[in-house]
């Protein structure tokens, strides 16, 4: 399921599309993987000749990424790394700087630039980048940045106080498949990525009969957030005469 060229692209179809070494009729497309060939008509795959990673179905260059990221003045450097999470493997940002910088405001400022699904899940921010011995990037030690910096995320649950947040917490916890969620909890740091915000933003036209734009999702990616942004914006959307009464909130 190739084409034959790109499109009105004669330098770069010639640059992708090389006569086969196999079969001087045929073509080949240069992906980018690295193969070799073991015996006539044979090749065994190496890998990727560049750092191109596979992420919910995606391939996905994080330089890319990355270079997004250092147009936002305040981060000096930035690093994206492939994390696996629940099975699942996700995209988390490490950006080298000195200042204090909001998660949703870097998020907003991705989205006008990238794809949903190349946005991270995750950000940690740093002063300095961890260095090995040798003065080598450590991203050994970057990964398990991002495994501490989880573990310091939603220490307190609180409950759904109305109809609107109850039926968008239960919407969450079904697509994410956790339990409890509470409405401060931020979705994309309780294992929430791109792919999964498309199905909420689905699930919640379909139940609701209301609709969020992926934009507005990243501006307020609280169950909260989201309620108010909804109950302020959706002219259409009428609460049930029957609510839920508050619940008390408790200590996770």
């Amino acid at each position: 399921a190739l084409a034959s060229g790109y499109h009105n692209q004669p330098e770069m179809t010639q640059e992708k599309f090389k006569p086969s070494f196999l079969d001087e009729t045929k073509t080949l497309f240069r992906t980018g993987d690295l193969g070799k060939q073991t015996a006539p008509g044979i090749i065994e795959f190496m890998g990727r000749k560049d750092n191109q990673v596979k992420v919910n179905g995606y391939r996905i260059d994080p330089g890319e990424i990355e270079y997004q990221l250092t147009r936002y003045a305040p981060i000096e450097r930035a690093i994206v790394l492939p994390v696996q999470v629940n099975n699942q493997t996700q995209l988390s940002a490490y950006c080298q700087t000195d200042k204090t910088l909001e998660i949703a405001e870097i998020r907003e400022l991705l989205a006008k630039f990238l794809p949903v699904y190349m946005i991270p899940s995750y950000f940690i921010f740093l002063k300095q980048f961890p260095l090995t011995r040798h003065g080598k990037l450590d991203l050994h030690s970057l990964r398990e940045l991002r495994e501490t910096g989880k573990s310091l995320v939603n220490s307190n649950y609180v409950a759904p106080r109305n109809y609107l947040e109850s039926n968008l917490v239960s919407i969450w916890e079904k697509i994410l498949s956790k339990h409890p969620i509470g409405i401060f909890d931020n979705f994309f740091e309780i294992g929430g990525h791109s792919l999964l915000l498309s199905r909420v933003v689905t699930r919640v036209h379909k139940e609701l009969n209301v609709s969020v734009k992926l934009a507005d999702f990243f501006k307020v990616p609280t169950i909260a957030g989201l309620a108010t942004l909804i109950s302020q914006t959706q002219y259409n959307y009428q609460e049930p005469i029957s609510v839920i009464p508050p619940q008390k909130s408790y200590p996770m």
